[in-house]
């Protein structure tokens, strides 16, 4: 034990009296490890950011629809009840009606969309408390058909300059009729708002929700049947309550065996968008883990080249009775050092750019501590392996022939 630290010792060394050439050898080990970390650490990065707005939009939302291409018929409300009796574990069942126009304030006119819901539409926001005053419409407000509306905290603003405006009246317009409604309560801007934001830049969209029936009433709607509906359950049973719901609604429609009623889920969209990026961000990693390669290989000929300016020294070893596995762990441990050493700078680079990265993207910085570890090892690995060449060369010299070199 004591000879093979006297041999580390001997590595750290010569590692130290080589500072420059030591290196521009962890040079292509540093550039691929950082490259690899920050790469790796965006893609994480991405991920909680998708993450983060599916749990924005609401993660039980699944909609059921039916196939125009194979039936005419319609999901009615007497279908919805059913549906609400036969699986109660459903949270609530929303339809959704909307209409394009402008809304009118003191300060003004403004673009406007208004989404026609139940009062399960406040699902679709998640199951925080997302209300920044009043409340969202409620059972009570569809059933009444109440002009009871709730904007977005970018529509409140817009309209008011405040986002303190509940019991203000608004009114909406469309080419064909207008209507007043009261604003029951502001919601706290999603990402949905935020696309909306960006997309109509200096023009306003104002969003509202309010309920589907003073929609469907005061702007002469047609409220025959819808062609879908988002149902809202808790995570662990949603795709339970989702078959269970498309089979109730294809014996109560009378579309069994027909194959019309479809089942969507965002949660399910947005995990194959996130296995993608998870396959574009592991391709890439490879890709820059090419320069560990190179990087690599740049290590067995500095230790190659090591090897030749020290055969008398070597061969002293041997002559002195040095046993050729001792020679040849001081020089896989010196190829080790250098590789670790350039692996833990590139950590510290990968960090430092993956940082840089997510801000600039406006990305949240996720740490993976089990990546780190991984990119070390790889590290360290790559360093035994081209370091074995060059010590397995160092420690089959024949020490007569190694004192003969100059």
């Amino acid at each position: 034990m004591r000879a093979f630290g006297e041999y580390i010792k001997s590595a750290v060394a010569s590692i130290r009296n080589n500072k420059g050439r030591s290196f521009l050898t962890m040079l292509g080990i540093i550039i691929g490890i950082a490259s690899v970390l920050a790469i790796l650490s965006v893609g994480d990065g991405m991920k909680a950011e998708v993450n983060s707005e599916v749990n924005d939009l609401g993660s039980g939302g699944i909609t059921i629809s039916v196939d125009s291409k194979k039936t005419d018929k319609l999901i009615t409300t007497e279908d919805i009840e059913t549906v609400r009796d036969m699986v109660p574990q459903i949270k609530g069942i929303d339809i959704t009606n909307q209409i394009w126009g402008t809304v009118s304030s003191r300060r003004g006119d403004y673009e406007a969309v208004v989404y026609g819901g139940t009062e399960a539409r406040r699902f679709s926001y998640g199951n925080s408390d997302f209300m920044l005053h009043g409340r969202y419409f409620s059972a009570e407000d569809v059933a009444e058909a109440r002009g009871a509306i709730v904007l977005s905290a970018y529509g409140a603003r817009d309209l008011f300059g405040t986002t303190d405006v509940v019991g203000q009246t608004v009114t909406v317009s469309t080419s064909w009729m207008s209507a007043e409604a009261t604003i029951c309560g502001v919601r706290e801007a999603n990402a949905t708002d935020d696309i909306y934001a960006s997309y109509w830049g200096d023009d306003p969209l104002v969003i509202i929700d309010a309920p589907y029936t003073w929609l469907t009433g005061a702007f002469y709607l047609s409220d025959e049947g819808f062609t879908s509906i988002s149902i809202y359950a808790d995570a662990d049973n949603r795709d339970d309550c989702a078959a269970q719901a498309r089979n109730v609604l294809e014996s109560h429609m009378g579309l069994r065996g027909e194959n019309a009623v479809k089942i969507e889920s965002y949660v399910s969209n947005m995990d194959s968008i996130s296995g993608i990026m998870d396959v574009v961000t592991l391709v890439v990693a490879l890709i820059a883990a090419i320069s560990l390669i190179v990087g690599g290989i740049g290590v067995m000929n500095i230790m190659t080249v090591t090897v030749t300016e020290r055969t008398r020294e070597i061969g002293i070893r041997k002559a002195l009775g040095a046993r050729t596995s001792y020679i040849l762990i001081q020089f896989l441990a010196e190829s080790a050092i250098l590789t670790l050493m350039g692996g833990l700078i590139g950590v510290v680079l990968g960090l430092v750019g993956g940082y840089v990265i997510c801000r600039y993207a406006e990305f949240p910085f996720v740490i993976n501590p089990a990546t780190i570890l991984l990119v070390v090892s790889i590290a360290s690995a790559v360093g035994l392996f081209f370091g074995i060449y060059p010590a397995r060369r160092a420690a089959k010299l024949d020490p007569i022939e190694a004192l003969r070199a100059e």
